[in-house]
């Protein structure tokens, strides 16, 4: 008995956290001399970053603050705030090297926005002789002749070295600059340097904070998924219907208790409509992407659990329309600090304001929705199966949410809601079983998957309690856990290669991308203030509903609809490697598969 429980649990732990992570995680596949010294630096930055997250709440009564009257923003544990700035240097530097190699586009777009950067950060020297000026001038003038000199041609060592002295020098030198000023008045400017800085350039941070909101609904899948095959594959089909029984009881009782606080509120009862309504429109739109498929073919709960975190960043990345305006933001700080005339900054404040208001945003959004939907009929047309579901699925959830928002649509779905429509379509189909006296044990063990669906999706904050507990904020314990999924199991395309976007490309790209967007987390959780910069925690939470709730409803129509046909869910061959977001976005430029690591 012993033996048998410790091969289930082993079984269930490699399924659901040992096999994403050796399949997601970044690989030393025939890395170029220099490359993992790299990778190592900004791990061990990442690992700080994450650690500086984790003991915000210790650290800020350990370490003293710096703060000035009449702000929170500038609440942060001083010894700390040179840690923050040096990970938001690095990430830059590991952004600009990784670009360097990549298409020409993103060579010089990723160029120009560090240009910006390293000015903006300039722009407070206001000394008669602007000595951090003129050294950040001459820094980005030496940046650009570096990126027309070295890119494309070939990964090297020390491109990286290059490019951190010329981002580092002028940030090194004008923290000395604005310290010596200040410091007479009794001024601590570094604080508020890093204050400006992450402020301005968090919102880069919004499509990492929206996608980090699908993992806890991935875990949630794969879990049930793979706690119910593992109760029959090792233990038996006598075991399914013990855990089976179980578990109907437990979700009865808490259907009955849901269903009367439901009810008990008309207004209540929408979002019960509005999971049907979802789950209605995702099943009509499979019907209609089976029809146009060519050959037969089934998805699978496993392989959309795969392609949730890329395609997740991807759409995010797509449909934020602050990853326009922060340039704009940026660029209007450098042309007021730098005397341009007073129309063009305020011309690019106008603009940027304008992209990121409710309307146009729900409106790209929206589109974005539409897209994606196109996309999925495309890929059906092609014989592909799983993502054209997956990108079907988010599309329609995303349609809705923009129609709440824009025509204030009243079915929209509500994660508890959900849960318990779930559960109903379960029972029901249990009970349906049990009186025919057909519910043999591969229709048991899809039906235990839907109801263990169900019953974690409703109890899904017990995997961030913990965390929250610590941090003392639970919009950040999402994030963290989000973002940790994320780097574990998501970045798979790094380890590919192509010519357009070379692997050493892909393994900075993504490096920067997750060493930006947790340091942005260390700021938020160390200032104690995660409205500061961008309330990650609350687009982690709408990221949840955009991309968390259509995957669990995915999951909850494939197991009934296996129990219903009397089959095990997922009882089928998997889906052939390289039939992913990355490959679907290679089909439109080459090189493009690491599109959600840029992102």
């Amino acid at each position: 008995m012993l033996r048998v429980a410790r091969q289930a649990g082993y079984e269930f732990l490699h399924r659901v956290i040992l096999a994403p992570v050796h399949e997601g995680r970044l690989r030393d596949v025939d890395w170029p001399l220099g490359l993992r010294p790299l990778v190592t630096v900004g791990l061990v930055g990442y690992v700080v970053a994450a650690l500086l997250v984790l003991f915000s709440g210790p650290l800020r009564e350990w370490v003293p603050l710096a703060a000035q009257s009449g702000t929170v923003l500038l609440t942060l544990p001083r010894a700390l705030v040179w840690i923050v700035l040096a990970l938001t240097a690095l990430s830059t530097s590991l952004a600009a090297s990784g670009a360097l190699h990549a298409r020409a586009w993103l060579r010089w777009v990723m160029t120009g926005f560090v240009v910006a950067i390293m000015l903006f950060i300039s722009v407070p020297d206001q000394e008669d002789i602007p000595v951090a000026r003129i050294l950040t001038i001459v820094a980005c003038i030496g940046l650009v002749v570096f990126v027309a000199l070295r890119g494309g041609r070939g990964y090297r060592w020390w491109d990286f070295v290059v490019i951190v002295v010329l981002v580092w020098g002028p940030l090194i030198v004008t923290a000395a600059v604005l310290t010596s000023v200040n410091r007479a008045a009794g001024f601590d400017f570094v604080p508020l340097l890093l204050s400006l800085t992450l402020s301005t350039l968090g919102q880069l941070a919004v499509p990492a904070g929206l996608a980090a909101g699908a993992a806890v609904a991935s875990v949630t899948v794969s879990s049930a998924l793979w706690a119910a095959k593992v109760v029959r594959g090792v233990i038996g089909s006598t075991a399914v219907y013990i855990v089976l029984g179980l578990v109907a009881v437990w979700r009865t009782v808490d259907v009955v208790l849901g269903a009367g606080a439901l009810f008990a509120d008309a207004e209540a009862v929408r979002p019960l409509l509005g999971s049907a309504l979802l789950l209605g429109l995702i099943a009509g739109a499979w019907v209609v992407l089976a029809r146009l498929r060519p050959g037969r073919g089934e998805p699978t709960a496993q392989g959309m659990t795969d392609h949730i975190d890329a395609l997740a960043l991807v759409v995010a990345a797509f449909t934020t329309t602050t990853i326009f305006a922060t340039p704009l933001i940026v660029l209007a700080q450098v042309a007021l600090g730098y005397g341009a005339p007073a129309e063009v900054p305020t011309f690019l404040v106008w603009v940027a304001g304008a992209v990121t208001d409710t309307i146009p945003l729900f409106i790209v959004r929206g589109v974005g929705a539409l897209v994606l939907i196109a996309l999925a009929v495309v890929q059906a047309r092609r014989g592909r199966r799983t993502l054209p579901e997956l990108m079907a699925a988010v599309g329609i959830a995303g349609a809705l949410i923009s129609a709440a928002a824009l025509f204030r649509f009243p079915l929209l779905w509500g994660g508890d809601a959900l849960a318990i429509l779930g559960a109903v379509l379960a029972l029901g189909v249990l009970v349906v079983s049990l009186v025919r006296r057909a519910l043999t044990p591969a229709r048991a063990t899809s039906v235990l998957i839907a109801l263990l669906m169900s019953a974690l999706f409703a109890y899904r904050d017990i995997v961030t309690d913990p965390i929250a507990f610590l941090l003392g904020f639970a919009g950040g314990a999402v994030v963290l856990f989000g973002f940790v999924w994320s780097f574990l199991t998501g970045y798979k395309a790094a380890n590919e290669d192509s010519r357009a976007y070379p692997r050493p490309a892909r393994v900075q790209l993504v490096l920067a991308n997750a060493v930006f967007g947790i340091t942005v987390l260390a700021f938020l959780a160390l200032a104690r203030d995660p409205d500061a910069a961008v309330s990650l925690g609350d687009l982690a939470e709408f990221g949840g509903q955009a991309y968390g709730d259509p995957l669990v409803a995915s999951g909850l129509l494939l197991a009934l609809w296996a129990a219903v046909r009397g089959r095990e869910l997922d009882d089928v061959p998997e889906e052939p490697e390289g039939e992913g977001v990355t490959a679907t976005l290679a089909e439109s430029e080459d090189g493009s598969r690491d599109a959600h690591a840029v992102g």
